[in-house]
């Protein structure tokens, strides 16, 4: 789970958004429509009620324990297999107290994992959510999770726009794991040039498991200035910093990466110190 801090002169208290990659979060029941083989009683790992019920207990209390003193503001998850675990998870005793609404759609991806928000509906009252579909032209038979974004109020005067990320692994079967990550930035920066027609100052939290470092070229082209309205707000990956740092949010054999990120618009931070 990686978290950030969001804070604004409009309300009195810090607020926490966080995202967590849930790393595989399956009930045990098959589907036939994806690749759940392996989540089930009779496979290798021998999925049951009593593991699923546990690691259900584990996140639940790993994302209270970010929340000890801090409300929620958004929480955005990875790799879930589909609203029935979120709501499973979110009636865990640890998260009951939380009056959560869950944003989720159905991805294409073949194994069946999709990418989610909860939102905190004490404070954020939503007003759209959708799902930007990311297609491969030329690996068309590639299905991947697409990004789920949410447009929700604060105070009436302060909407933000939420974007969850799950990209395409480095560890694809079939190779153009980078091409594809470039195309799902591309997608995801279309999108954001879309608002800004109408909001040029809108303010934008992206996150996710992007399967790619700050510095990556799938990262770099979403964050660059080079936006059609010049008015438009800036993009900061906050992770930047983690990155420079030598820090971490994966270890993969030999392997430091930072592919959990927080990208914000400039707007959202208090001054330039905050990145």
């Amino acid at each position: 789970g990686t978290s950030a801090f969001a804070q604004n002169e409009n309300l009195l208290k810090p607020g926490r958004v966080i995202f967590y990659n849930v790393e595989n979060l399956f009930d045990t029941v098959g589907d036939p429509e994806t690749k759940d083989e392996e989540f089930l009683p009779q496979s290798k790992n021998q999925w049951n009620t009593h593991k699923y019920q546990v690691k259900l207990d584990h996140i639940s209390k790993a994302i209270a324990a970010m929340l000890d003193t801090i409300e929620p503001i958004a929480i955005g998850l990875s790799e879930v297999e589909n609203r029935k675990v979120i709501e499973d998870l979110i009636a865990q005793p640890a998260l009951q107290k939380f009056n959560f609404g869950i944003i989720h759609y159905d991805s294409p991806d073949e194994r069946g994992i999709d990418v989610a928000l909860l939102y905190n509906k004490d404070l954020i009252e939503e007003v759209f959510d959708a799902f930007l579909r990311v297609d491969f032209p030329f690996d068309p038979n590639d299905k991947t999770r697409g990004i789920v974004y949410f447009r929700g109020y604060m105070t009436e005067e302060f909407p933000v726009y939420f974007f969850v990320n799950h990209w395409t692994s480095r560890r694809a079967a079939n190779g153009d794991s980078e091409k594809k990550r470039i195309t799902e930035a591309m997608a995801l920066k279309s999108k954001i040039e879309d608002i800004y027609k109408g909001e040029p100052f809108a303010r934008i939290i992206i996150m996710g498991d992007f399967n790619d470092n700050p510095d990556d070229k799938s990262l770099q082209y979403l964050c660059s200035g080079k936006y059609k309205y010049p008015q438009s707000e800036t993009l900061v990956n906050l992770m930047r910093l983690v990155q420079s740092r030598g820090e971490f949010t994966l270890k993969y054999r030999d392997q430091n990466d930072v592919f959990d990120q927080f990208i914000v618009t400039k707007n959202l931070l208090t001054s330039e110190s905050s990145y």
